[in-house]
């Protein structure tokens, strides 16, 4: 791929060199250089090939990048790395290439006759919307497929799952039980009888009676989507919803050296109590894994249609949505947090929930003013004018789910309809307002690749090739930013990544064509050839 010219390394010189590149360093003039000189993991220079080669010694690996690209190392500002690692044990339902209710009974019948009577099977990636017929399976679908054991299946973008009658049996589920705050059980419109359907906290009713993954499983799978994270570019993600079992397993995975990237946390809500009891602040830890705030979810999901809005939406519980988290109870969080030192990450999407969300961040700073807080909202997908002078004003940073518009977006299109989706995810808007905001995939919930995110920002396109809002669309370059300076950003983290200029980590990913000269159609085709972590390659691309 590359001619290696040098090996070992010491005295002043650089450890790792990059010459005869396209550098893109993602500086605040966007500047475009051809070398990289690297040293204790920090850019030691950047600059012509001519000048960076004086600081190559006898012990200096020398890359030839031979014309090839190279950006700062990937930021996803929101993935689920624990949750897409278990999801592996699971029976996938992900869509393509399940296409109809009869493949995904038939995959669910096959994990059943090799499951011991009694034992859960857990099912994951599900969507309705992308089966053939349309519709949701039902409890009394999955108890003929599998009658001795109860089953919990979650779709794809969680916040909605459907179970059988030996799962309502265990978790006492009937005609009787209410649906429980922040939540909903779908009932039978002539009967009353629960169908399976579940939407949002109603969920954890089954899931407290589910044996847990243990921190052996988690790790497991934590090392699947590591070794996935490095093959798309990404060198920091930022949990999405860090419990006690995953930051125990990021922790021993560290002190094991199997961290090959780094990860901020946004830890539950219901760990608040143990971190401000700790005096933890936003900011503990290291450069590999430190706590960045506290995990809120506001309302519910964009493709589900249980997301909080102040018009109907046309999936799911067809109304205005589910607020998971009430407004006072939210802004309560919010406060606790944001005098603790912690800085909040609020999941909303649907325009209701984003003004609650905003309402509390606005809360908390009027009863202790805190500069440059950097409080966030999560996904902030149906984001209006009004709301986002807002975020402006209160110096909240949106972790935009651009991602979704991929795999998700047509569900998207169809639950908001046309008019709202002129607000989905509006980037062009958030820029010429001045707002910094990152991008993101929701991980395992859309692709995790950041190229075909870039993609969407750029053209706004879903995986069907529909457009949505193509006027929202940015150019190459400020999509680059959102999974690079922007991201970390978002994170407090600017002066140490995000760009390749001197000081900083030495965080880079080299591509194997040029991201600024190919048709935006070619950017999601465009593959990660190298990934270096702190100066060390963590990945290289067999060809």
């Amino acid at each position: 791929m590359f001619r290696v010219i040098g090996e070992l390394s010491e005295g002043l010189f650089a450890d790792l060199v990059l010459l005869n590149g396209k550098v893109v360093t993602v500086d605040a003039e966007n500047s475009i250089a051809e070398a990289v000189a690297v040293k204790n993991g920090l850019i030691l220079d950047v600059g012509r090939s001519e000048e960076i080669k004086k600081l190559v010694g006898p012990g200096t690996r020398v890359i030839d990048l031979e014309g090839r690209t190279v950006l700062p190392g990937f930021i996803d500002s929101h993935t689920h790395p624990p949750s897409a690692g278990t999801r592996l044990f699971a029976v996938d339902l992900r869509s393509p290439p399940a296409k109809s209710i009869g493949e995904v009974l038939k995959r669910i019948k096959e994990r059943a006759e090799k499951t011991p009577p009694g034992k859960w099977i857990r099912v994951s990636n599900y969507n309705d919307l992308k089966l053939v017929e349309r519709r949701h399976i039902t409890r009394w679908e999955l108890d003929e497929v599998a009658p001795e054991n109860p089953v919990f299946v979650a779709k794809e973008t969680g916040h909605l799952y459907v179970v059988n009658s030996r799962a309502l049996e265990i978790a006492g589920i009937t005609m009787e039980t209410p649906d429980p705050p922040g939540g909903k059980i779908d009932r039978d419109p002539e009967t009353g009888e629960p169908t399976g359907l579940l939407y949002e906290t109603a969920g954890a009713l089954i899931m407290r009676h589910i044996p847990p993954y243990t921190v052996e499983e988690v790790k497991e799978g934590l090392r699947k989507v590591f070794r996935q994270f490095v093959e798309w570019g990404i060198t920091t993600t930022h949990d999405a919803g860090a419990d006690a079992t995953s930051i125990r397993a990021y922790q021993e995975m560290l002190e094991e050296g199997e961290m090959p990237i780094r990860v901020l946390l946004m830890v539950r809500r219901d760990l608040l109590d143990h971190l401000t009891g700790l005096g933890i602040r936003s900011g503990f830890g290291n450069e590999r894994l430190k706590i960045m705030s506290v995990k809120i979810m506001a309302d519910g999901s964009g493709a589900g249609g249980s997301a909080a809005v102040y018009q109907p939406q046309h999936r799911g519980t067809k109304g205005l949505g589910i607020m998971v988290t009430p407004p006072e109870e939210l802004k309560r969080l919010t406060v606790r947090a944001h005098e603790a030192g912690l800085r909040v990450s609020i999941h909303a999407i649907g325009d209701r929930a984003i003004d609650a969300a905003l309402d509390a961040i606005e809360e908390a700073q009027r009863r202790r003013p805190v500069g440059d807080m950097r409080h966030r909202i999560e996904h902030c997908s149906l984001c209006t004018p009004r709301q986002m002078e807002r975020i402006k004003r209160l110096g909240v940073v949106p972790s935009v789910s651009i991602g979704y518009m991929w795999g998700i977006g047509d569900d998207y299109l169809e639950n908001f309809g046309p008019e709202r989706a002129r607000w989905l995810h509006p980037l062009r808007s958030m820029i010429d307002r001045g707002i910094i905001a990152a991008g993101n995939s929701d991980y395992a919930v859309s692709t995790g690749n950041p190229l075909i995110q870039i993609y969407e920002a750029v053209t706004r396109k879903t995986m069907t090739g529909r457009v949505v809002y193509a006027p929202e669309g940015i150019s190459v370059m400020e999509a680059i930013r959102l999974y690079t300076w922007n991201g970390a950003y978002i994170g407090k983290e600017e002066d140490v990544k995000g760009s390749i200029e001197p000081g900083k980590y030495a965080d880079m990913v080299v591509l194997d064509r040029d991201i600024l000269a190919v048709p935006p159609e070619e950017i999601k085709d465009i593959r990660v050839l190298t990934t270096i972590v702190g100066g060390e390659i963590v990945y290289e691309r067999k060809e």
